[in-house]
């Protein structure tokens, strides 16, 4: 009883224990969209050998329904010369290619976690600041209550008092809802969690990021859609050299046989009555038996395919129109992407460049700098006071939505970048672009 009571135990604290970042990250791998990939990698990897023909047959042919006469031939198709070299180039540049798409993949499946898990963060942070700003309108009506009898007290300022604390009360029951949709959502991913314990830790600071975005590098061959894009251009110029390869298959056929023959009927004239000068004939089957030596009985055959005369260029033509267009296609994803990277990282910095400010007015107030200038100018009005930390409050709120800006862009960075892709971190946030 003491040990079923101990099991008990140990598994309500682990279906006790909180989502955290590193668990979230870590169930990307089990995302039914990154194994299936896996599958057909590992199906390409296993595909059977490049073998010497294409087809191998045996013929059987009864010459006659006298059953006498039986012929055997084993036929082989041979591949057409260069095809198999060809079929191993394009069977590694598909597993190239299922390689960078399963990057891609990742990528994507990491993106929304990330995405949602940010969001989380961010309404988290919202949530606690609207408390702030609802203590604070509270604090302000009390105070009004208070003044209702001096000749300071108007009653217009008390009414914008509790349309803004009902303002802030609705905000709070948004934020909730907010924070349990994505709670759900990612819950939803992994199995065995009913909490969430995911904060800002996870998070690069303002300073980490500038470094990142300042040492990141911009080689486009690295971001997954490019690679993705130049896999895809590779297997299409292997299928061609394969397609045009399996052109040249001017031997179409090259058999071996044996005819077995058990006897042979053939009609003969014999001559059946003579009367003086003149004798009757008639034909007669008669049956003779094979007297062929045994190295007759075998023979060989052999097809020529005259390509001159059974092929146009057509085919060509249109392998060479594929490949162009995946070349175009790569430059165009290559010049799109990269232009898109260089994008993010000045909206990066620019929505930096606005918190930084933001940031010096919050620090003077938590200094108390602000509430000293305040109390002198106002002798220690309250109601001035709480509007110096209304002010701090929403400096904090404009804050947290350029953090919310700065991560969603630069989790889109991240993405087009190929960095998401990467299988050597645990924390792609502040691991960044590889260097």
């Amino acid at each position: 009883m003491r040990f079923s009571v101990w099991g008990l135990v140990l598994s309500v604290s682990a279906f006790a224990t909180p989502l955290t970042w590193e668990k979230l990250i870590a169930s990307a791998e089990n995302d039914p969209v990154l194994q299936a990939s896996g599958k057909k990698q590992s199906a390409i990897a296993h595909r059977s050998g490049t073998k010497l023909w294409d087809d191998l047959e045996l013929e059987y042919t009864l010459d006659g329904f006298g059953f006498m006469e039986h012929d055997f031939e084993l036929k082989i198709k041979p591949k057409a010369f260069g095809e198999g070299s060809a079929d191993d180039a394009y069977w590694k540049s598909q597993a190239e290619y299922q390689r960078a798409h399963q990057n891609l993949d990742r990528a994507l499946v990491l993106y929304e976690r990330y995405e949602h898990a940010l969001r989380f963060v961010k309404w988290q942070q919202i949530l606690h600041l609207h408390l702030q700003l609802s203590q604070i309108a509270a604090d302000r009506i009390e105070v009004l209550h208070a003044q209702s009898g001096s000749e300071e007290f108007r009653l217009q300022d008390l009414v914008s008092a509790l349309e803004e604390q009902v303002s802030i009360s609705a905000k709070l029951v948004a934020d909730s809802n907010a924070i349990r949709d994505s709670k759900m959502k990612l819950l939803s991913w992994v199995e065995g969690y009913d909490e969430v314990d995911i904060d800002s830790t996870f998070l690069p600071s303002i300073e980490e990021l500038k470094k990142i975005l300042t040492e990141m590098s911009l080689n486009a061959e690295r971001y997954s859609e490019v690679a993705t894009a130049r896999a895809k251009w590779a297997v299409d110029e292997k299928r061609a050299e394969q397609e045009t390869a399996s052109d040249r298959n001017y031997i179409s056929k090259i058999g071996v046989g044996y005819k077995y023959v058990y006897g042979r009927y053939k009609y003969k004239w014999i001559t059946k009555e003579c009367s003086g000068s003149s004798c009757v004939e008639e034909w007669q089957l008669q049956r003779t038996d094979d007297d062929r030596r045994t190295q007759d009985k075998f023979y060989a055959s052999i097809a020529v395919r005259l390509p001159f005369f059974s092929n146009d260029n057509s085919g060509n033509l249109k392998r060479q129109i594929d490949v162009l267009e995946s070349e175009r296609d790569y430059q165009k994803t290559k010049r799109d992407v990269s232009q898109k990277v260089e994008r993010r990282r000045e909206e990066i910095l620019g929505f930096i460049t606005q918190r930084e400010v933001q940031q010096k007015f919050v620090e003077q107030v938590d200094q108390g700098a602000l509430f000293e200038d305040f109390a002198n100018r106002a002798g220690n009005d309250p109601l001035l006071l709480l509007r110096a930390k209304q002010s701090s409050v929403e400096s904090q709120l404009k804050i947290v939505e350029l953090d919310d800006n700065i991560f969603t862009v630069y989790l889109d960075l991240l993405f087009q970048t190929g960095a998401l892709g990467r299988t050597d971190v645990n924390n792609h946030l502040k691991a960044g672009p590889e260097k």
